[in-house]
Parts: C-alpha cells; sequence; structure tokens
C-alpha cells in the first residue's frame, strides 16, 4: 500500500483533475456529467453534482441521438457513473467527435478495479481512498471541487466540540 497524506492526495488528485482535461478551466464548455438513474450510485452522483451546484445528465432512450445531441456543444470532458454496455456505447460515439479514455474504474460488491493511463491514475487512487463514498468524490473531481474550502470574510472561529455517542 502507499503511505500517502490526504494533504497529498488533494495536491495530486488537484493536479490530475487539470491534467485529465487538457486545461478544462481555458475550454468553452463546462464537463459532461452522465450517469445512469437506475444504479443507486448513479443517483448518489447525480445527487452531489447538483448539490456542488452542478447538472448530471441522465442516460435515457437512445443513447445514440442523445449523445450526438449533448456531444454538439463540445464539452471539455466526460464524467460518466453507468454500466458497462453505455460505457462502451457512449464511449464508441466519443471517440468519433474526438475523446479518448482516460479512466475506468469497475465497482463492484465492495472491489475496484481500475484500468487508468498515467494521465487517470488519479481517478483509481481517489476509487481507492474514498471506499463506499466513490461516487461523491468521482462527482467532486468531476467539478474540481476537491480540496476546495470557502470561508465568507466575516466569518469568525467559534469554539466548538466534535462528539459522537453511542449505545
Amino acid at each position: 500500500m502507499i503511505d500517502l497524506s490526504r494533504r497529498g492526495f488533494l495536491a495530486s488528485a488537484a493536479v490530475a483533475s487539470a491534467a485529465l482535461v487538457g486545461g478544462r478551466a481555458e475550454a468553452a464548455t463546462s464537463p459532461l456529467l452522465l450517469h445512469d438513474a437506475q444504479l443507486a450510485a448513479g443517483r448518489r452522483f447525480a445527487a452531489h453534482v447538483q448539490y456542488l451546484g452542478g447538472q448530471a445528465v441522465a442516460l435515457d432512450g437512445d443513447r445514440v441521438r442523445q449523445m450526438q445531441a449533448l456531444l454538439a456543444s463540445a464539452p471539455a470532458a466526460i464524467f460518466a457513473v453507468t454500466r458497462r454496455s453505455d460505457e462502451l456505447l457512449v464511449g464508441e460515439i466519443a471517440a468519433e467527435a474526438g475523446y479518448r479514455g482516460v479512466a475506468l474504474v469497475c465497482h463492484d460488491n465492495g472491489r475496484m478495479t481500475a484500468n487508468c493511463g498515467s494521465d487517470g491514475a488519479a481517478v483509481a487512487r481517489l476509487a481507492h481512498l474514498s471506499g463506499a463514498s466513490w461516487p461523491e468524490s468521482f462527482a467532486e473531481l468531476a467539478l474540481d471541487k476537491i480540496g476546495q474550502c470557502t470561508v465568507a470574510p466575516d466569518s469568525r472561529i467559534m469554539t466548538a466540540l466534535s462528539w459522537v455517542l453511542v449505545k
């Protein structure tokens, strides 16, 4: 196992996130976020995307026409939580539009198997480190929200305790 601090991971994930999309900051459009609404992980991904202020599109109906319409806006990247069949079909359609695969992570019964290129290694590491909360972590990666913390300019430090009760 690789010994990696939280700070080190967040730094590498932020760098990898920028590398994944080839300078998405300068891209004309946001990433395309796709999910399968029939999968619990897909619904969790979409819910967290919405919570973070983004929008995830459910794959529905004729995937070919849907993807052709979605790719017309030339999104900077595509992040998706789907079944293998949709990954194959959407991947082919996206490849025709000039996209290439960076990371593919299979989550199955608590096991994670990654097939990632060097520029997608952070996705595999993120999936491994985030455990059961991988859909939410993946949403944060897709929206560049990993490691971001905003503080209101007039906020004050308040004394507080964090604690847990169990029976």
